[in-house]
C-alpha cells in the first residue's frame, strides 16, 4: 500500500480528531496515538473478556514474550521486525495449542515449555549478536507516540478482522470456556475455534506491543476484562464495562503522558489498576 493511499484514507480520521478544542491534538503524532487506542484498546478489552474466561493470561504473556524472540529473528535475518514478530507469534500461538491437543497437557505446563523455549532462543541469538541489543528497548517499553500511519493503517484491517470474527463466534466461544466437552457435542468446531481465536489474539498482542511494549501488554488484555468482571451482571454488561474501562484509561493515559512527560503504556495501564482497585471497594456484580 503506498504512503499517498495510506494518508488519503486516514485523512478523514485526522480531520475528525483535529475539530476538538485541544491545541495537542493538532499535533499529528498525538491524532495517531489516539486513533491507535481507539482501534487496540476495545479489541484488547473483548479479547480479555475470552482470556480470563479461558484463564489463559500466561498464554498472553507467552506471545508477548515470544515476540522478543520474533524480533530478535527479524533482525539476524534482516527482516522488519514489525513484520517478523507478529509472524513467530502467530507460530508460536498454533504451536502452544497444537502442543496442548497432541500431549493433553494443562495449558499452564504446555506454555511454560513453549514460553521458556522461545525466550532461551532469543537470548542465545541476541547474546551471539550483541549488536541487535540497541534495537529491543522500543519493542520492551513500547512508545504509541512513535506509531506510523502505514501500522495505524494494519491495526484497522486487524480491528476489523477480529471485530467480525468476535461478533460471528463470540456466544460459541464463551460456550466453550464453560464446558469444552458439552460444546463439541452440540457441534461447535472446537478445536478450529481454538486456533483461529489464538491466532487472532497472538496478532492482538503483537500488535498491541508497538503501543505498551513486550512487559505491559497483557496488561491491556487483563486487568480492564479483570475489572468487567466485578461490575457486570452478565457477559454482555462485562464486554461493555471491559470495552470502556479500555477506552477511558487510554485516553486519560495519553493525557497523563503528555501533561507529565511519562511514559504512555505505564500511565495506561496504571489508569486501568486504578479502575480495578475502585471496583474492588464496590460490591460485586
Amino acid at each position: 500500500m503506498s504512503d499517498q493511499l495510506i494518508v488519503e484514507l486516514l485523512k478523514p480520521l485526522y480531520w475528525l480528531l483535529s475539530l476538538f478544542p485541544f491545541d495537542v491534538m493538532k499535533a499529528h503524532f498525538m491524532q495517531r496515538a489516539i486513533l491507535t487506542m481507539l482501534l487496540l484498546s476495545p479489541v484488547c478489552a473483548v479479547m480479555g473478556t475470552l482470556v480470563v474466561q479461558f484463564r489463559m493470561a500466561f498464554f498472553s504473556d507467552a506471545i508477548a514474550h515470544s515476540a522478543f524472540t520474533g524480533i530478535a529473528l527479524g533482525l539476524l535475518l534482516n527482516i522488519d521486525p514489525r513484520f517478523a514478530m507478529p509472524i513467530f507469534a502467530i507460530i508460536t500461538g498454533i504451536m502452544t495449542m497444537r502442543l496442548k491437543r497432541a500431549g493433553d497437557l494443562a495449558m499452564d505446563t504446555t506454555l511454560g515449555v513453549v514460553f521458556s523455549a522461545t525466550i532461551a532462543l532469543g537470548l542465545a541469538i541476541i547474546s551471539a549478536k550483541k549488536c541487535l541489543a540497541k534495537s529491543l528497548p522500543g519493542f520492551l517499553y513500547g512508545d504509541v507516540l512513535a506509531i506510523s500511519d502505514g501500522e495505524l493503517v494494519w491495526m484497522l484491517l486487524l480491528a476489523v478482522v477480529v471485530w467480525v470474527f468476535l461478533l460471528v463466534w463470540y456466544n460459541r466461544l464463551l460456550f466453550m470456556s464453560l464446558h469444552t466437552p458439552l460444546a463439541r457435542v452440540h457441534g461447535i468446531p472446537v478445536e478450529r475455534l481454538e486456533i483461529v481465536f489464538a491466532t487472532l489474539l497472538s496478532l492482538t498482542v503483537a500488535f498491541s506491543i508497538r503501543a505498551v511494549g513486550i512487559l505491559l501488554v497483557t496488561a491491556l488484555l487483563v486487568i480492564p476484562a479483570a475489572t468487567a468482571r466485578r461490575l457486570g451482571r452478565s457477559a454482555g454488561s462485562q464486554v461493555w464495562w471491559a470495552i470502556s474501562i479500555a477506552i477511558f484509561s487510554s485516553i486519560a493515559g495519553l493525557a497523563t503522558s503528555v501533561s507529565y512527560d511519562t511514559a504512555a503504556g505505564a500511565a495506561m495501564i496504571l489508569w486501568s489498576v486504578a479502575a480495578f482497585g475502585i471496583s474492588l471497594w464496590l460490591p460485586a456484580s
